[in-house]
This record gives C-alpha cells, structure tokens and sequence, in this order.
C-alpha cells in the first residue's frame, strides 16, 4: 500500500496505542485485590490473575508446632476469579457474621482498590467464612 502520509499514520497507531495501554491501565487498577487469613492464620492472596497462598510456619504458629503445609500459587481464569470476587463480597457485605476482634479460628477479609482498603472479621464458621475457604482450598487442590 501506498499511503500519503506515513508520518500521520505513524502518529495516529502511536496514539491509538497509547490510548489502549492507559485504558487496560485504568480498567485493571480498579479491580480489587483481596487478602484472606484463615483461622490459622495462613494467608491467601488473590488477584484477577493468580491465587498465592502463603502457609503459617511451625516456628510463626501460637503452639509452636502447627504448619500450614507448603506455599502454592497458581493462576486464575476470568470466572474462578469472578467467583472468588463474589464470595468476598458476600462476605464483606454479611454483616451480621461479622466480629470486632480477631479471636482463633475466625477469617480475615481485606479487600483493597485504589481508592480504599476494607477489613472485616468473620466469626469462627460463619457460612460466608465456610464458602470462602471451601472455595480457595478447592483451588488450590487442598
């Protein structure tokens, strides 16, 4: 093809990219991030791409000797992660499983954005607390 002006052409792609980069920018920043710590305080890290979950150590548990077994991350498709969104919203939205003050065998929901950060306590075996870590151990193979 023969164009009269490559240079604008040039110009236009180099914006029409610039556009798309700052548009999946925009639109990723706004999905939250969630942390999870079960009530042994192990932690799951999700994102809208991967599943991180980070065991307790013997030497960081209460009793000393308790381990949560070996980390593992894995990847997550657009619905896992959907599904996972879903859950925590459930139960950060649940208001009455929720606690004050974090006590043994309860669940920790953080949720973060770019413009807040929510943390709520689930009260030991809440349902919203049972969905959950049903969901991520099933994830994870656990």
């Amino acid at each position: 093809m023969n164009y009269k002006y490559p240079l604008a052409d040039e110009k236009l792609r180099s914006l029409l990219m610039l556009c798309l980069a700052t548009l999946l920018f925009s639109c990723m920043s706004q999905t939250p991030h969630y942390n999870y710590a079960d009530g042994n305080a192990n932690q799951y890290f999700v994102t809208a791409f991967s599943l991180q979950y980070v065991p307790v150590k013997p030497e960081e548990s209460s009793t000393g000797m308790y381990s949560g077994g070996e980390p593992a991350e894995i990847q997550l498709t657009q619905k896992q992660f959907n599904d996972l969104r879903q859950l925590f919203e459930k139960a950060i939205s649940a208001t009455s499983s929720h606690i004050t003050d974090r006590v043994k065998m309860s669940g920790q929901v953080t949720r973060t954005t770019t413009s807040d950060t929510v943390m709520i306590i689930l009260q030991p075996n809440a349902p919203e607390q049972i969905a959950l870590e049903s969901a991520l151990k099933g994830l994870l193979g656990k």
